[in-house]
C-alpha cells in the first residue's frame, strides 16, 4: 500500500528529511529566482542579458556537478546522515556570505552553495531510498511523490519572498532571506536524526585508508592548481565569466563517460546491462534540464522585458513568475501519483520518458507565438509554466526512480550523483544556447530576448528524443529489467521524483 499523501502523517524520518529538503530548497530557488535579474542590474553586477544566462547555466551545472563527489563522499567516507549536514552547513555559508555587498563574495558564496548542493542532494535522495527495500517498490515511488512536494513548496515560496525583498529592498538582503530559511533546515535535520537508526550513519563502502590519502593529495593538487589558474588570469586581466563558464563546461561535458566508467567497473554482469540501459533516461534528463534551465534566464528575462507585468498600479516583480512552475507541480503532484497507481502506471519506461518530453516540447512552442508580441501577456507564460511543470513532474519520477531501481550494491548515492550530471550537462548547454540567444552588448538591442526560431529549436529536440524512445523501447525495457534477486521489481511502475 502507498503511503499517505500527506507528509505529516508520514513515519518521523520521512518527516525530518521532507522539512531539510523543503528549506534547503527554498534556500536553492530564493537565489535562482534573482540571480540573472542581479547579474544584469546596475546596481548588481551589470552583465549583459546573454552573459548572464550563460552564468546562470555555469551555476546550476555546478552545482550538479558537485553531486558527483558528493554522492561518492556519502557512500564511501562519510555516511548519507553526515553528508546530508555537512553539505547544509556549507549552503548556510555560501548565502550568508552573499550578503556581503562585494563582486568576489559572490563567487565565493555561489561556490559554497554549489558544494554544499552537490553534497546533500544525492544523499539526502540516497537516504531516503534506503528505508524501502528492493520488494517494495510502489512504496517507494509513493514516498518519492510525497517527497517531491517539498521541492516545490519551497520553490513556491521563495520566488514571493526573497524576489520581493532583492527586487524592491535589496539584493544582498534577498540573498540574506535564502540563509535564514537553510538555518531553519539545519535545526531541523540536526534534530530529527536520531530517527534514522542505522541507516546511512556509516558508508555503504567504506573507501581504505590508501584511497583516503590519494583522496586528500589530489584535492589538494586540484585546489592548487585551480587557485593558481585563477589569480594567473585576474593577473593577466583575463579572468572573465566567459572563461569559467568554458572551463567548467568542457569539464561536465566530458565528465559523464569516466564517471560512469567507474561506476561500470564496481558492478556485476546483470548490473553493467541494466546500466548502459540507464543512457536512455540520462539522455533524456539532459534534455529536460536544458529546457527547464531556460525559466531561470530566458523566460525569467522575457518575463521582466517582454510581458506586460501592470495589475491596476502594482508593477509585479519578474521573478514572481518562477513561482508558477511549482505552485503547478504541486498541484499535479498528487493526481500524478494516483496516476501511477493506474493504468497508466503499467506503461513502460521510455514511454512515460517520451510522453514527458513530448509535454515539454508544447511548452515551448507556446513560446514561438508569445516571443510575436513586444508586451506579451502574463497568460502565456502561466500555461508555459503549466505545461513545462507537468513534463518535469513526469520525468523527474521516472527518471529518479529508475536510478534507485539500477544502482549496484553500495552505490546508490553514486549514481544519484550521474543522474544530477545529466542535470548538469543540460543546464550548462541550456546556459549557452541562451548567451548564444541573446544579444550581449549594451543599449536597446540588449534588453531583446530571443525571437520565435530559437523556441522553434527548443520545441523540435525533445520531439527528436521522444521519437527515438518510442522506436527503442522494447529493447530498453528488456534491458533494464532487475535480475533474479530482484524480481519483485515492477519496471514499468517504478519511478520516483525528485
Amino acid at each position: 500500500m502507498a503511503p499517505s499523501l500527506l507528509p505529516w502523517r508520514q513515519p518521523r524520518w520521512f518527516s525530518t528529511l521532507f522539512m531539510t529538503d523543503l528549506w534547503e530548497r527554498f534556500s536553492f530557488f530564493g537565489m535562482m529566482a534573482i540571480l540573472f535579474l542581479y547579474a544584469t542590474s546596475p546596481d548588481g553586477l551589470g552583465m549583459p542579458p546573454g552573459g548572464a544566462g550563460a552564468l546562470v547555466g555555469l551555476y546550476i551545472s555546478a552545482t550538479f556537478v558537485a553531486s558527483v563527489p558528493g554522492g561518492w563522499l556519502g557512500d564511501r567516507v562519510f555516511g548519507q546522515q553526515r553528508a546530508v549536514l555537512y553539505g547544509a552547513i556549507l549552503i548556510a555559508c555560501g548565502h550568508l556570505t552573499l550578503v556581503i555587498p562585494a563582486e568576489a563574495t559572490f563567487y565565493l558564496g555561489i561556490t559554497f552553495i554549489a558544494a554544499g548542493t552537490g553534497l546533500l542532494k544525492p544523499n539526502l535522495s540516497a537516504l531516503l531510498g534506503s528505508f524501502y527495500p528492493p520488494g517494495q517498490a510502489a512504496e517507494r515511488e509513493a514516498a518519492f511523490s510525497v517527497f517531491f512536494v517539498s521541492i516545490q513548496v519551497g520553490a513556491l515560496l521563495a520566488p514571493l519572498i526573497t524576489g520581493f525583498v532583492g527586487e524592491t529592498v535589496d539584493w544582498h538582503l534577498g540573498f540574506g532571506t535564502a540563509a535564514i530559511g537553510m538555518g531553519i533546515g539545519i535545526a531541523v535535520f540536526a534534530r530529527g536524526r536520531r530517527h534514522f537508526g542505522e541507516l546511512g550513519r556509516e558508508p555503504g563502502q567504506p573507501a581504505d585508508p590508501a584511497t583516503l590519502r590519494r583522496l586528500r593529495l589530489w584535492s589538494a593538487v586540484v585546489v592548487a592548481v585551480v587557485a593558481a589558474g585563477l589569480v594567473a588570469a585576474a593577473v593577466q586581466g583575463v579572468l572573465r565569466v566567459e572563461l569559467l563558464v568554458a572551463v567548467v563546461g568542457l569539464l561536465v561535458l566530458v565528465a559523464p563517460l569516466p564517471y560512469s566508467r567507474m561506476i561500470l567497473k564496481r558492478a556485476s554482469a546483470g548490473e553493467r546491462v541494466r546500466l548502459r540501459a540507464y543512457a536512455w533516461v540520462f539522455l533524456t534528463t539532459t534534455v529536460l534540464f536544458l529546457l527547464v534551465s531556460q525559466s531561470n534566464s530566458v523566460l525569467n528575462h522575457f518575463a521582466a522585458v517582454s510581458t506586460d507585468r501592470q495589475v491596476g498600479g502594482f508593477l509585479v516583480p519578474a521573478s514572481w513568475f518562477q513561482s508558477l512552475h511549482p505552485l503547478f507541480v504541486l498541484l499535479a503532484a498528487p493526481v500524478l501519483a494516483r496516476v501511477w497507481g493506474g493504468p497508466a502506471g503499467r506503461l513502460a519506461v521510455p514511454v512515460k520518458l517520451a510522453a514527458g518530453l513530448v509535454i515539454a516540447a508544447g511548452s515551448f512552442l507556446l513560446m514561438v507565438f508569445a516571443a510575436q508580441s513586444p508586451a506579451a501577456s502574463p497568460l502565456w507564460l502561466v500555461v508555459v509554466y503549466l505545461t513545462l511543470s507537468i513534463a518535469e513532474l513526469i520525468i523527474g519520477t521516472v527518471g529518479l526512480g529508475v536510478t534507485a531501481m539500477v544502482a549496484p550494491a553500495g552505490a546508490t548515492s553514486q549514481l544519484m550523483g550521474l543522474w544530477w550530471l545529466a542535470g548538469a550537462v543540460g543546464a550548462v548547454v541550456g546556459g549557452q544556447l541562451a548567451r548564444l540567444a541573446m544579444p550581449g552588448g549594451a543599449g536597446p538591442q540588449a534588453a531583446q530576448g530571443p525571437g520565435p526560431g530559437y523556441f522553434l529549436a527548443l520545441t523540435i529536440l525533445p520531439l527528436l528524443v521522444a521519437a527515438a524512445l518510442a522506436l527503442a523501447r522494447t529493447r530498453i525495457t528488456a534491458r533494464l529489467r532487475p535480475g533474479p534477486a530482484n524480481q519483485s521489481f515492477q519496471l514499468t511502475t517504478d519511478g520516483g521524483p525528485v
